[in-house]
């Protein structure tokens, strides 16, 4: 599984044009965006990867893709305090964290990470 990143400058439009080159092609997404002074970021996944990054070209958005991990946790606190500590202990670095599905007991997130092998390593069956 992979997952995009897209920058954008802080204004208005950016993310509803991304939107909508997607939808116009029928790609669903779970997105999650930061903006923080003049630039934003939105990562997302894609039920088809294919036809995401086929869009993110035709349409000429500068977009990072990245490995990426599904980790299931218990929704209970200390939960993610507890994953981020082992992969922050086991010296891999999160580059994007994308939640997709919270229940009452369930939390499911996808992971970019710095070193795939070592965060399975410490992660353990919570990896998907």
């Amino acid at each position: 599984m992979s997952a995009f990143t897209v920058e954008f400058q802080n204004q208005p439009g950016g993310l509803a044009e991304l939107c909508e080159v997607m939808a116009a092609r029928g790609i669903d997404l779970v997105i999650c965006g930061v903006a923080h002074g003049a630039a934003g970021t939105v990562a997302f996944i894609a039920d088809d990867e294919s036809a995401a990054r086929s869009a993110l070209q035709d349409t000429g958005f500068d977009a990072a893709e990245r490995e990426a991990l599904t980790v299931r946790l218990t929704n209970a606190p200390g939960a993610g305090a507890a994953m981020f500590r082992k992969l922050a202990d086991a010296g891999v670095n999160v580059e994007v964290f994308l939640p997709v599905r919270v229940s009452d007991t369930r939390f499911v997130a996808v992971l970019c990470v710095d070193d795939q092998d070592a965060a399975r390593a410490v992660l353990g069956n919570a990896v998907a």
